[in-house]
């Protein structure tokens, strides 16, 4: 298998205190000294759009250029993590569940609407987080078509970019994708080599409050990360 640099595209989930659940979590203070660290060593963060272009373009990515994402929607997106990353001025994308906005531990409609005008680009995580590979056809039509339809009615607003849980899809998924109207979809450590360039199936790093070691952070950051790690096929 040919391995190559890629953009390092972060995920994280939940910014703020360790709760009593499996939500990977990174304190305030690691996060903080994760993005000084980004500014020290004058990486450009840019937004995921940045990358989307480049690749609908077959436009190699910049080395020296990161991307932020998180996943779920957690309340702390608004309240922790929005604040930290304005103070650095560094963009962000936010994948959401539209039918947990409002329930507790997530961010309300107007806190996502908030965080959308403030630098944060809001994306689809499905309709109920359902893992689409084990849906049906049926099924994954409605959680793909019907999430987008919801946030932009409530964002007013294109949303063009999908994240699958637990990272799960199929080649008939990204087809699905793709016909649903969105522009590109992530994933997580699935894939295979040629996902560093294909638009549904951007693999990112699941990010850690360990990551707050310098040396952990750089290999993550590095480009290279993929060399590090077992990925799992597509399922």
């Amino acid at each position: 298998m040919t391995h190559q640099w890629t953009i390092p595209v972060l995920a994280y989930h939940r910014i703020g205190e360790p709760k009593d659940d499996h939500v990977p979590t990174v304190s305030p203070e690691t996060f903080e000294r994760q993005l000084a660290f980004l500014q020290r060593r004058a990486w450009r963060v840019v937004e995921f759009g940045y990358l989307v272009d480049r690749l609908a373009r077959g436009t190699p990515p910049e080395r020296g250029t990161v991307i932020i994402t998180f996943d779920d929607g957690y309340e702390e997106t608004c309240s922790v993590a929005a604040p930290i990353l304005h103070r650095f001025g560094f963009p962000a994308a936010v994948f959401v569940t539209p039918t947990d906005i409002g329930l507790p531990g997530f961010m309300t409609w107007d806190q996502l609407r908030a965080v959308a005008k403030n630098g944060i680009r809001v994306g689809s995580h499905t309709l109920y987080h359902t893992y689409l590979p084990l849906a049906s056809r049926e099924e994954a039509q409605r959680e793909l078509v019907e999430s987008k339809r919801l946030l932009e009615q409530q964002l007013g607003e294109p949303v063009s970019w999908l994240s699958y849980p637990v990272g799960g899809f199929t080649p008939e998924l990204q087809l699905m994708a793709k016909a649903a109207g969105y522009q590109a979809a992530c994933t997580t450590n699935r894939g295979v080599s040629k996902a560093g360039r294909d638009l549904f199936a951007i693999r990112r790093i699941k990010m850690t409050e360990r990551d707050g070691s310098p040396l952990l952070l750089w290999v993550k950051l590095s480009g290279y990360y993929d060399l590090f790690r077992r990925l799992e096929q597509p399922a």
